[in-house]
């Protein structure tokens, strides 16, 4: 049953628009018409309220945003006739989650910025293969649409399979006279998977044994955020042993992913010391974790609602202690790699990330964070303290800024895994099971956000949103400018990964 929202006056702020509609949810999603939908459009364009993400299910489009930075709010409406108003030209960072939507379902976001496929490469044996009837497949497939280039520029493009290690993602430069590139687009969907619709139909166990598959490196923010959707949805609750494994889990992960992306961006600027030192530090941890928890990557470590397993959780516990070790007793030798003269010259001021582009496009993560925005959503995960988020912000927003920041996470690390390990976190509140909820988690590269409906104890239907596609957004941005030879060194100090692009 629906039960109007609108019995008291709100004010005409974006939220406020959003609470006139119908509760479907709880207190946290509405049903607007296509009359509020186009005044939430309209009263965006001068409402700062922070937008997440957007996806269909079939039958609704849903919008994201954090009411006051913390509190999830969706606003959902009806496409009419498949259509229905873009947010992208009042929150450009809606763009690819449009282009996602007409891939999938056919829904078209009318005054859209960009309409081009971003998933459908015209191979699929349907076009909106989720959408109740999917249309005829057109052969042979059209010409991938790029953004016309100056004439006098020199088309340069790589990937997704040329025989070099990238993503699998084709990246096109415009290349000008002096080889700085003029213009930068990239063409993804070779990594799509269908998680979303993959995900529908599973228990619970299952779904999240799935999400920890879904982008390596990630898969305990991919894992804990699923659990925290399931949970809220049916009103289960994480105990505190859980909360805690979870945390410390989160933190591991997290250091071994910094120094991942660590050792890819100073292996093309040339600091082959600090690439070393960063891989032989994260083979150390990794090794813990196989040993430890039973898999390098942490698949499988994290399990939704009520108590955990209390093995894991012990598991958990022993792996921080060593994994805190190993950060303290390398963190001289990589502030002295760090130091090398020769890796600042290379570094400063190449690949700069303006703040107002960051967040524009919605990006957060130690990408967002170098270019002084501060954003991390652990401040919203159970079982974190506000005293422990220390890491700071740098300003520069350059390729200098971004290893900066992840090696003074990596200190942030070890003293976060210190003090859980030693806390009795609080138990998250979770309210009544109503079917649907919403998850994130703070991951190496920036939020992870899950969306589920819950039916008769399977996933009824779906949404994931990773930080890599505002991230592929934002270098189309930051490449412009950059000579051809840095351009594989700013990529990767983004640690981009493709697979959470083309979810």
């Amino acid at each position: 049953m629906t039960v109007r929202a609108d019995a008291d006056p709100l004010p005409r702020t974006a939220a406020g628009l959003i609470r006139r509609g119908e509760a479907e949810a709880g207190a946290w999603r509405f049903r607007l018409d296509e009359d509020g939908w186009r005044d939430l459009v309209e009263a965006l364009r001068h409402d700062p309220l922070p937008f997440v993400t957007l996806w269909a299910d079939g039958r609704d489009v849903h919008a994201l945003f954090l009411d006051g930075g913390e509190r999830p709010l969706v606003a959902s409406v009806e496409p009419y006739g498949g259509r229905y108003l873009g947010l992208s030209p009042v929150r450009p960072a809606a763009a690819p989650f449009e282009r996602c939507m007409q891939d999938l379902w056919g829904f078209s976001a009318m005054d859209a910025r960009d309409s081009r496929p971003w998933l459908d490469q015209g191979l699929w044996s349907a076009t909106w293969p989720l959408s109740d009837r999917p249309g005829p497949v057109a052969w042979p497939p059209e010409p991938p649409d790029f953004r016309p280039v100056p004439a006098d520029h020199m088309i340069l493009g790589s990937g997704p399979a040329d025989g070099g290690h990238h993503a699998p993602g084709h990246l096109r430069l415009a290349l000008d006279g002096g080889g700085a590139v003029g213009q930068a687009e990239w063409r993804l969907g070779y990594a799509h998977r269908g998680v979303a619709a993959r995900l529908s139909g599973l228990d619970a166990a299952g779904a999240v044994r799935l999400a920890g598959r879904v982008v390596a490196g990630a898969s305990v923010a991919h894992q804990s955020a699923l659990c925290r959707a399931i949970e809220n949805a049916t009103g289960q609750a994480a105990d505190i042993a859980t909360t805690r494994s979870r945390v410390l889990l989160a933190e591991i992960e997290r250091a071994a992913t910094h120094l991942l992306d660590l050792s890819r961006v100073a292996r093309p600027a040339g600091a082959g010391a600090l690439a070393a030192e960063c891989e032989r530090v994260r083979e150390a941890i990794l090794e813990r974790c196989g040993r430890v928890g039973g898999h390098r990557l942490l698949m499988d470590c994290v399990g939704p609602g009520g108590a955990g397993d209390p093995a894991m959780d012990d598991a958990a516990a022993s792996m921080a202690v060593g994994v805190a070790d190993l950060l303290e007793s390398a963190r001289d030798r990589l502030v002295r790699c760090r130091a090398w003269p020769g890796l600042e010259m290379r570094v400063a001021g190449v690949g700069v990330l303006e703040q107002l582009v960051a967040r524009t496009l919605g990006v957060g993560g130690v990408v967002g964070r170098a270019s002084g925005r501060e954003e991390d959503l652990r401040r919203l995960v159970p079982g974190y303290r506000r005293e422990w988020l220390d890491s700071g912000v740098r300003r520069g927003g350059d390729v200098a800024a971004r290893i900066d920041l992840r090696l003074a996470e990596l200190g942030s690390v070890a003293r976060v895994l210190r003090a859980a390990a030693g806390s009795a976190p609080a138990v998250a509140r979770t309210l009544p099971g109503v079917g649907e909820g919403v998850g994130c988690a703070e991951g190496p590269r920036g939020a992870v956000w899950y969306w589920v409906r819950i039916l008769d104890g399977r996933v009824a239907a779906a949404h994931v949103c990773d930080p890599a596609l505002a991230q592929a957004s934002a270098l189309e941005h930051v490449l412009v400018g950059a000579q051809a030879e840095d351009v594989a060194m700013i990529v990767r100090s983004f640690g981009l990964s493709a697979a959470g692009a083309d979810l």
